[in-house]
Formats: C-alpha cells, sequence, structure tokens
C-alpha cells in the first residue's frame, strides 16, 4: 500500500461581500494575506509539499493557493483552477479527488465552506469546524485514489 495525503484548505479571510461585486471577485483582507503567509511558512519549516494544488476559481482561493506556492516554492503549474471546487459540495469533493492521477501522493484543495467541513464530517466521521485558513491533513493507505471511496482513514491532522 501507498500513503497518500489530502490536504483541505480553506480560502485565508476576504473582504465581505457586496451587492456590486459578484462573489467570485472577493479579494483577501490584510489579515487573510497576513495568515495565508504563516501558514505557507509553518508548511515550509515542516517540509509540507504538494504534488498538486487544485483550487476553486474564486479569487480569494487562488490568491490564497498562490501564497502557499510561492512559500514552498513550487512552479506556477502546480497550481490547477477547477471550476467544481466553487460551490462545491462533499460529493462533488469527493469525485474530484477520486479522479486523481495515482502518481500524486499529495494534493491540497482550496476552497469553501460548508463543502469542506461536511467533506471531513464524511470521510472522517467526525465534526470539525474550519475558520478561514484553516488545513487539515487526511491520510489514507491506498495505491490508486480511484480506492478513496473504500479507504480507511489513517491519520487527520488539523495544521493551522
Amino acid at each position: 500500500m501507498h500513503t497518500r495525503s489530502l490536504y483541505l484548505l480553506r480560502h485565508a479571510k476576504a473582504e465581505s461581500a457586496t451587492l456590486q461585486s459578484l462573489d467570485e471577485d472577493r479579494t483577501l483582507t490584510t489579515r487573510g494575506i497576513d495568515d495565508a503567509k504563516k501558514l505557507a511558512i509553518k508548511l515550509f519549516k515542516k517540509e509540507i509539499r504538494f504534488d498538486l494544488i487544485l483550487t476553486s476559481p474564486a479569487i480569494r482561493a487562488i490568491t490564497t493557493a498562490q501564497i502557499i506556492s510561492n512559500q514552498l516554492d513550487h512552479k506556477q503549474r502546480f497550481i490547477e483552477v477547477d471550476k467544481k471546487l466553487y460551490q462545491a459540495d462533499c460529493t462533488t469533493l469527493l469525485t474530484i479527488a477520486s479522479k486523481l492521477h495515482k502518481k500524486i501522493k499529495s494534493v491540497m484543495l482550496v476552497g469553501h465552506n460548508p463543502a469542506l467541513e461536511d467533506f471531513v464530517t464524511l470521510i472522517a466521521g467526525e465534526s470539525v469546524s474550519m475558520q478561514t485558513c484553516a488545513l487539515i491533513e487526511l491520510s489514507f493507505e491506498f495505491k490508486d485514489w480511484r480506492d478513496l471511496n473504500n479507504a480507511t482513514l489513517v491519520k487527520m491532522k488539523l495544521l493551522n
């Protein structure tokens, strides 16, 4: 068997929604930028790296992913925007993860609540609260991401 890690990151703190702008266009606040940078530094110090970062197309999620990627010295090609991550539900997240290439050992999904919390509850069987810029690591033992539906969770860790 092979250990696979699925990291779920709720985007950092964003500007409040307004009637004049689209929800997808909301940008990070100064606090959000600072929180993402702090998390990125922690990941760098713990030598946590990702084979792939998938992010929602929302500006706040893309910016959070870019801050993390830049600190970890990833190349831009490691970030992919997946439109399905915006307004996803836990079934969609499971489908996205289940379709990952088997060569990917570690992936981070940057998205939104309530989908991320619902997904953790589905996988771990316990409710977890994810504040903005919260990162959860879910580790499994399997050869192929297609097996995620039937996999047993080996480890769950909140990393923020």
